[in-house]
């Protein structure tokens, strides 16, 4: 909304400004009405249009979503990495706003007020309009009023004086001029004004595009009266005599305004076709250049390419087809973005990693208890057979390889949260990858921690029936280590244990 409204004024400010050097000076009145009710339409709507660019595409970051080497393999299976400052244990406490409360009241209450003002002139126009004589004239109503004011139009209604009306003391060049007004439907313009200026009062511009709008409307009303081959001194002179009249309401069109001498100077002015033709095309790299400034962007969706390590790692076999980036794997079966192919391993190399898979595989489910056990000879020789696999052989297999995402940075808990966790029906506590008694919380101060992880347990967890969370600590020293441990062997393949469906692995 911030954004909304601080466009809708600079795009304001911007087109008026493009309407004073390029239109104001010239005669191209039916132009320059068109521009000014244009540019208020299209400054309100021009915030709301979004245009959809494409972004610069950069490398994808592999976001922390495991924490493997830190959690029991028996108490955990779905890990939601939660940092100190995005505390999830603890109740959401909502501060209430009261500076926007207060913006809202003061917007509201200045509405009602400019609303009241305009309803109350609309009143006192029907009010006139219902109480005095009216009489036909060319399409139009003349009302005749006992004060002695301006002649001017609301709609289709022309107010003159009753007592200089009937004694003939209203020029014809005066009739012609409100009946320009009246004819062209002036009214309608100001009315489309005076609701904006209610809505959008914090606008500084839109009391400025009021009176350019009422005194192009003179400019018409005055080419129409001579354009009838009437002097233009006479009518000079005219204007000069109703100076004196008493003014009447701002929201009508009014035969004597307060730029009279500005109406004086445009009578005797030409503008030549070419000159207008340019001022007229000029306007149109203005709206451009304003609709890309000030309408709102959007970034198109796309599929990031996911990282890869570099070259000079030596973690693709240069002999084997080249790889493609994978955008419908469903990500919860992939720990990170591993090396894979195109047509994957033979038939004979895939039995041959299923079935050192299987010499470790356990119980009835043949389920793998812990990675861990698989002899470092096995690892050797099931990796380069996992990274000549294709991305459908690799997420077929219960154990697989992975990268070390990136360390998480440093969080801290709150005390609040420690004392939380002090409850051993609340959660586990795990600090420096031990089990800990959750009364030993009480020896530990928040910055006595690097690092805060926090995971709920799914219904399958051994623990779950114990505590629903499992929060895993680490010491300052602990998370230094880790980190830079985790930093060093970033390319170094890990192992780790995937939950799948026995009848999803098939040969």
């Amino acid at each position: 909304m911030i954004t909304y409204l601080i466009n809708f004024t600079l795009c304001s400010a911007m087109l008026l400004l493009a309407y004073r050097l390029l239109l104001k000076n010239k005669t191209t009145y039916t132009f320059n009405r068109f521009y000014l009710l244009a540019s208020l339409a299209f400054l309100l709507a021009t915030p709301y249009i979004a245009v959809e660019r494409v972004p610069q595409v950069i490398p994808a970051i592999q976001p922390v979503t495991e924490k493997l080497q830190f959690l029991p393999a028996n108490s955990v299976q779905t890990q939601i990495p939660v940092y100190a400052n995005v505390p999830v244990v603890n109740a959401v406490t909502h501060h209430i706003n009261y500076l926007l409360y207060c913006l809202i009241a003061i917007y509201g209450i200045v509405c009602l007020l400019l609303l009241y003002r305009f309803a109350r002139n609309l009143i006192a126009i029907s009010l006139s309009v219902w109480r005095n004589t009216q009489i036909d004239y060319w399409g139009t109503r003349l009302v005749l009023v006992n004060e002695k004011l301006t002649p001017h139009t609301f709609l289709n209604y022309i107010f003159l004086n009753k007592d200089e009306y009937t004694g003939k003391q209203i020029e014809d060049s005066v009739l012609k001029h409100e009946l320009a007004h009246a004819s062209q439907r002036h009214s309608a313009d100001v009315i489309f004004i005076e609701l904006l200026q209610i809505f959008c009062w914090f606008n500084p511009f839109i009391p400025l595009y009021r009176k350019a709008v009422q005194l192009n409307h003179e400019f018409i009303a005055d080419a129409a009266v001579l354009a009838g081959n009437n002097s233009i001194t006479d009518y000079q002179q005219l204007l000069f005599s109703k100076l004196s009249y008493d003014k009447s309401l701002t929201i009508t069109s009014q035969f004597n305004y307060s730029v009279t001498k500005k109406r004086l100077i445009m009578m005797t002015k030409t503008t030549s076709a070419a000159a207008a033709m340019l001022a007229r095309l000029a306007t149109i790299p203005v709206l451009a250049i304003a609709f890309i400034l000030f309408c709102t962007k959007t970034e198109a969706l796309q599929t990031p390419p996911a990282t890869r390590p570099a070259a000079k790692d030596k973690l693709i076999d240069t002999a084997a087809p080249a790889s493609k980036v994978r955008t419908k794997i469903p990500p919860r079966l992939r720990f990170s973005d591993y090396p894979y192919t195109k047509d994957g391993v033979s038939e004979e190399k895939l039995k041959e990693y299923i079935s050192i898979t299987a010499k470790y595989e356990e119980g009835a489910d043949r389920s793998i208890k812990h990675p861990d056990k698989i002899t470092e000879e096995d690892r050797e020789k099931m990796e380069p057979i996992f990274r000549q696999m294709s991305a459908s052989q690799q997420d077929q297999q219960t154990i697989t390889f992975y990268y070390l995402p990136p360390p998480p940075p440093p969080s801290r808990p709150t005390q609040k949260q420690l004392d939380k966790w002090k409850d051993p029906k609340y959660c586990g506590v795990w600090i420096n990858e031990k089990k800990t008694n959750n009364a030993d919380l009480v020896n530990y101060k928040p910055e006595d921690f690097g690092n805060v992880f926090v995971s709920r347990l799914t219904k399958y967890a051994i623990n779950r029936k114990y505590y629903p969370y499992q929060v895993d600590l680490m010491t300052v020293d602990a998370y230094k280590k880790y980190r830079a441990d985790a930093i060093a062997n970033k390319h170094k393949p890990k192992m780790a244990l995937r939950m799948l469906n026995p009848h999803y692995r098939k040969i």
